[in-house]
C-alpha cells in the first residue's frame, strides 16, 4: 500500500492534519494518533481502511498512477465531441493599452473575407464528415471583433445555417473592449448567438482609463459599462477580468462588489505581465504601475480571496480535478486569423513561427493532431501532485512571463484551510479521521 502522489498534507488547526485528493476531490482531517501516525509512517487499523476508501492510500504504484493521468488526458485531447474555433475576423484594435503585448500585430491589416470564411465552412465539414461533432463551438477573438461586426454577422449566420442544417449544436462567446458597441451592435452581437462577452475592466473609472486606453479619447470605462448593460438586456452573460499589479489591486474588491450588484459583471483577476518586455518606459512605468513577482500576486489573490465568503460546494468545485488546462490541449481545437493561418495557442497569433499551417494550405500538409503541451508527460509537470487540478497551467504564461506554476503550488494549503473552515467541527470518530468530502465519482468528473 502506497500514499497516494496525489495526496496534499497540510496542517489544520489544533495540531490536525488536512489531506486533499488532487485526483479525486476527497478531504479529510486527522487528529490524535492519526495524525501522528501519518507523519511518522504508514497507518494502520480502522484509519488505514478509511484513508485507503477516499484515495489516500492506494494500492497503485506512482508510476500506475500517474499512467492513469495520462490514460485520463490523452482521451480528453482526442474528444470529437466539440469541434472548438476561436476566429480573429480581425487585427484591428481601438485601444492603445500601455501594457499591450499584441501592438505588433496590427501590421496584419484588413478583415477577413468571403475566400476566408468559404475556407472555414470547408473545414468544418471535412471535420464533420470525419468525426461527426455533435456541437461547434465558436470564440469570436482578436484584435478586437467587434470592429468587424459584418464579417462576424456574415460568418455566424452561415455557421449557424450550417450546425442547424447537420444537427449540430452551436455556442458562440466574444472577447472585447466593447468600445464600440452601442444598441444597434448590441442586437448584432445577441443574433450572432453569442451568449457570454468577456471584458476587461482594470479598476475603478479613473485608474481604468489610464490602462484602457481608447484610441479616439473616449472614456473607455463609460462605453465598457454602457456596453455591458446593452449586452445584457439580451441575456448575454458578462464576465470580465481586471489584470491586477500593486496599484490597482487596491481597488478590486470594491469593483468587484460594484460590478456584480450593479451591472451583473462577474469580475475575476489575472496577474498583470510584462509580456512585451518593455516595463519601465513611460507610459508603463511607475508610479502608474507596480508589477507582482509572481509569489507576491499569488498571496495577494488569496487574500483577496480570503475576503469573501464561501462554502464548502464552491470550494469543491474549484478544487476539482480537471482534464486538461486550456482548449489548447484538445485536438478538436483550431485558430483561424482572416488570413487562413491557424495557430494553436491564443497568446502566439499574429506570430509567423507559431502558424501550425493554413486553410489553403494542401490538406496533406494539414497539422490537424497538434497541441500546445501535454503535462502529464513534461519532466517538470507530470511527478507534481498537483497536477490533477492545475494540468500544467498556461504553457504560454511560463514561455513568456517566467510564471512558474499554478497559483496552488504556493497557496493550495491557505485555500484548503478556507475549505476546512465550511464544516462543522464533528467528532471524528474512533479512526481519528474525519471525511469532509468523498471522492467525486467518476461521472461527475466525465472520466472513463
Amino acid at each position: 500500500m502506497h500514499v497516494s502522489r496525489y495526496t496534499t498534507t497540510v496542517q489544520g488547526g489544533n495540531g490536525n492534519l488536512l489531506l486533499f485528493n488532487t485526483a479525486n476531490g476527497a478531504f479529510a482531517e486527522l487528529e490524535g494518533n492519526a495524525a501522528r501516525a501519518w507523519e511518522s509512517g504508514p497507518c494502520s487499523g480502522p484509519a488505514a481502511e478509511q484513508l485507503l476508501q477516499l484515495g489516500f492510500l492506494t494500492e497503485l504504484s506512482p508510476s500506475e498512477e500517474l499512467a492513469r493521468q495520462q490514460e485520463l488526458f490523452d482521451h480528453e485531447r482526442a474528444d470529437t465531441s466539440t469541434l472548438t474555433l476561436s476566429l480573429l475576423p480581425t487585427y484591428a484594435c481601438n485601444f492603445r493599452c500601455p501594457y499591450c503585448y499584441e501592438l505588433g500585430h496590427n501590421k496584419i491589416k484588413g478583415k477577413m473575407g468571403d475566400r476566408t470564411m468559404t475556407a472555414i465552412e470547408r473545414f468544418i465539414q471535412k471535420k464533420f464528415d470525419a468525426d461527426g461533432f455533435s456541437k461547434l463551438s465558436v470564440q469570436w477573438y482578436g484584435g478586437d471583433p467587434s470592429l468587424a461586426l459584418d464579417e462576424v454577422a456574415e460568418l455566424s449566420q452561415r455557421l449557424m445555417s450550417w450546425a442547424n442544417s447537420h444537427g449540430v449544436a452551436y455556442e458562440a462567446v466574444m472577447l472585447t473592449n466593447a468600445n464600440t458597441i452601442d444598441a444597434e451592435a448590441a442586437l448584432r452581437i445577441a443574433e450572432c448567438e453569442v451568449s457570454t462577452v468577456l471584458l476587461t475592466i482594470d479598476g475603478p473609472e479613473e485608474l481604468h482609463n489610464k490602462r484602457r486606453v481608447a484610441a479616439n479619447g473616449s472614456n473607455s470605462y463609460q462605453r465598457t459599462i454602457e456596453a455591458a448593460r446593452l449586452l445584457r438586456s439580451y441575456g448575454i452573460r458578462l464576465v470580465a477580468t481586471m489584470n491586477a499589479d500593486k496599484v490597482n489591486i487596491l481597488h478590486y474588491e470594491e469593483l468587484r462588489r460594484k460590478l456584480l450588484e450593479e451591472e451583473g459583471i462577474a469580475l475575476g483577476m489575472a496577474k498583470l505581465n510584462d509580456y512585451g518586455h518593455f516595463f519601465g518606459k513611460a507610459p508603463f512605468c511607475s508610479p502608474d504601475f507596480e508589477l507582482f513577482e509572481h509569489e507576491e500576486f499569488f498571496r495577494a489573490q488569496f487574500e483577496e480571496f480570503a475576503k469573501c465568503d464561501h462554502d464548502a460546494a464552491e470550494m469543491r468545485e474549484m478544487l476539482k480535478p480537471v482534464r486538461r488546462f486550456c482548449t489548447g490541449q484538445l485536438e478538436n481545437y483550431f485558430i483561424i486569423d482572416l488570413l487562413g493561418d491557424v495557430y494553436r495557442c491564443d497568446g502566439r497569433v499574429g506570430e509567423n513561427d507559431h502558424v501550425v499551417f493554413n486553410l489553403f494550405d494542401d490538406e496533406q500538409a494539414w497539422k490537424l493532431h497538434e497541441i500546445t503541451f501535454d503535462a502529464t508527460r513534461d519532466a517538470k509537470c507530470g511527478p507534481c501532485e498537483l497536477l490533477p487540478i492545475c494540468q500544467g497551467n498556461c504553457l504560454w504564461e511560463r514561455e513568456c512571463s517566467g510564471m512558474p506554476c499554478h497559483p496552488f503550488k504556493t497557496t493550495l494549503g491557505d485555500y484548503l484551510r478556507v475549505y476546512r473552515s465550511c464544516f462543522d467541527d464533528e467528532p471524528c470518530g474512533p479512526s481519528g479521521v474525519r471525511t469532509l468530502a468523498e471522492p467525486f465519482a467518476p461521472e461527475e468528473l466525465g472520466w472513463l
